[in-house]
């Protein structure tokens, strides 16, 4: 852990406490403390004897920023006019707390032992929580205590006010060509990949990697081969029972590519493992992969490669939900969008979430209405104001911003940016991933991630991301997501894996309740929790248990609607497990 005061007084002579830096700088105009590592040491122009600390001050004492900067890490600085704490650009380093009055930490459990005021629980982001498995950007779920967030620069100066900034700011930028050459940028993209795979590998003699048997990963693999001989390992995941399964393509990926396969099937009782998860976590936090990325970072075990390449994040970098940006476009030009919210606010009640025709419209309506903000797994507002004891009219996440429809190009662009990249990017994928990681010590990176490959995505034209006839055709779902990388690699990868459908790539999630004697154990937990002493109503939760119990058994449902049921049971277990370990101090265990 790390921890100290973000003060003017005396700056020359602060000391931050806890864990030791990576490394140290101090000059007579600065001391910086620097956690992590730096990957592209190699732009930066970098001598072999040059700290990453070292590297880090000269970039903020010629810039006052750390843009330039693509890593892992966390920077604590002091200058003689201000003083200040930088997450990297995706926040895959350790978390950081702060207080308004300056004391910060990479654990807020320690400062919540050290502010005076009594400890409260914010019951907007817990509801938040409830409705999308995340909480509320601007609001972390203790009163009293702010998360400093992905790319943020938290800083104070000489009248000790705090102030927080980007590190990175994200722009949409459009870029229109009528007709790109697709093997230009297909070389340069190429290129950009296997440099970002080399600068995370270093001199390592074994490497690591992730595979589901999907394109990212495949071309993590591919890349990785064409520039590294040595030994590799690759780890898969996949459902017992699951006849979507893509294990057999990623052992199709390892024979091909030569790698040493490790592979591990779930099947449901890793539910167990939840209390730890969350009590490592120390906030609640759900997504459909989270078991997942505990599950391989788990098989890892103690025999670890010196570093593992995981191919998140490249569906996003690209933009993803192409039809529904389509839909939503046409939708605003046509004038039809006030329709469509009267419908769907029509649909929006409990009476019609049953898993029919008119929830399955529902779905889809949610997704196009509410293009940017990310997914919306988790309970309703309706749900979520019978579950509540004081429930608020509206439940939602920070106000996103007026879709641009300027033309579809626009609109994909901005939703690249503010949902793919700033919400599911930062605040989940890469949250879930590297926090697994780090709770097993495990060396997880992310090439896809690399800030020269974002910067060349940023000026690719959308025709190269999302390749499709007209806007009306994309609409109609015939188009091909992440076109430029799909057409590098797919000469490099084996046609069963580029000639399959989409199928799997999420995990079925009433797996983990489909077992009765299971769901009589956690009902019995989540019953005897004070929660219900002054936040949820246990009326109402004891009817959500019921409800689930009579659907647990029935197949015939639709896939999507038991999908999001088992997703509201994690978010209310999660919170409950959350509850009584931060709120009440009791320890959780399941087995």
């Amino acid at each position: 852990m790390i921890y100290g005061n973000l003060t003017l007084e005396n700056w020359h002579n602060i000391r931050v406490g806890g864990e030791a830096p990576e490394s140290f700088y101090e000059g007579s105009h600065l001391r910086l403390f620097f956690y992590g590592t730096i990957y592209n040491r190699d732009t930066l122009q970098a001598r072999f004897d040059d700290s990453n600390a070292k590297l880090a001050a000269e970039i903020y004492l010629n810039d006052f920023s750390f843009s330039r900067l693509d890593g892992s890490f966390t920077i604590v600085y002091y200058s003689n006019e201000q003083c200040g704490i930088v997450r990297d650009h995706h926040g895959t380093h350790y978390p950081v707390y702060y207080t308004s009055d300056g004391m910060f930490a990479t654990s807020w459990l320690y400062l919540r032992e050290r502010i005076e005021t009594k400890f409260k629980f914010d019951p907007v982001s817990l509801s938040c929580f409830l409705q999308r498995g995340i909480m509320d950007e601007k609001r972390f779920v203790v009163s009293g205590i702010n998360r400093l967030n992905a790319g943020e620069h938290v800083k104070t100066d000489l009248h000790n006010i705090l102030t927080i900034n980007k590190v990175i700011k994200h722009i949409p930028k459009v870029i229109e060509e009528k007709n790109p050459n697709v093997d230009t940028y297909s070389h340069y993209y190429g290129e950009l990949h296997s440099q970002a795979i080399r600068r995370r590998i270093g001199n390592s003699r074994r490497v690591g990697i992730l595979l589901s048997g999907g394109y990212d990963s495949g071309s993590n693999l591919a890349a990785l081969r064409s520039i590294y001989d040595g030994e590799v390992d690759s780890y898969s995941v996949g459902f017992k029972g699951d006849t979507w399964t893509e294990l057999p393509m990623a052992r199709l990926m390892s024979d091909t590519f030569d790698t040493r396969h490790h592979e591990y099937e779930i099947d449901g009782s890793e539910i167990n493992a939840l209390p730890d998860i969350v009590r490592f976590l120390g906030e609640p936090f759900v997504e459909g992969g989270l078991m997942v990325n505990y599950c391989a970072m788990r098989m890892i075990g103690d025999d670890k490669p010196e570093v593992i390449l995981g191919g998140d994040g490249s569906d996003q970098y690209f933009g993803t939900s192409g039809r529904e940006v389509a839909l939503h476009y046409l939708a605003a030009r046509t004038g039809a969008r006030p329709l469509l919210r009267g419908i769907s606010n029509l649909l929006n009640r409990e009476t019609f979430n049953t898993g029919g025709k008119l929830s399955r419209i529902n779905f889809h309506l949610d997704k196009v209405l509410h293009i940017l903000e990310g997914e919306r797994f988790g309970f309703s507002n309706p749900a979520l104001c019978a579950l509540l004891q004081s429930p608020k009219k509206d439940f939602k996440l920070s106000e996103s911003p007026k879709a641009d429809i300027r033309s579809f190009n626009h609109l994909y662009t901005q939703h690249a940016l503010i949902s793919d990249l700033e919400i599911v990017i930062d605040r989940i994928i890469l949250f879930k991933a590297s926090r697994m990681a780090q709770m097993f010590g495990n060396n997880l990176t992310f090439p896809f991630m690399d800030l020269e490959l974002y910067r060349f995505l940023q000026n690719l034209p959308v025709s190269l991301k999302c390749k499709g006839d007209s806007v009306l055709n994309i609409a109609r779902g015939h188009s091909v997501s992440k076109y430029l990388l799909k057409y590098h690699y797919k000469p490099l990868l084996p046609k069963e894996i580029t000639s399959k459908k989409k199928q799997g790539g999420f995990a079925p999630m009433p797996l983990f309740f489909l077992d009765s004697a299971q769901r009589i154990r956690l009902k019995e937990f989540i019953l005897s929790s004070r929660i219900f002493d002054g936040y949820l109503s246990r009326e109402a939760v004891e009817k959500f248990l019921g409800d689930y119990d009579r659907e647990a058994v029935r197949t015939d449902i639709w896939f999507w609607h038991r999908q999001n049921r088992a997703l509201q049971y994690f978010n209310l277990l999660t919170l409950v497990i959350w509850w009584e370990e931060f709120v009440e101090g009791h320890k959780v265990q399941f087995q």
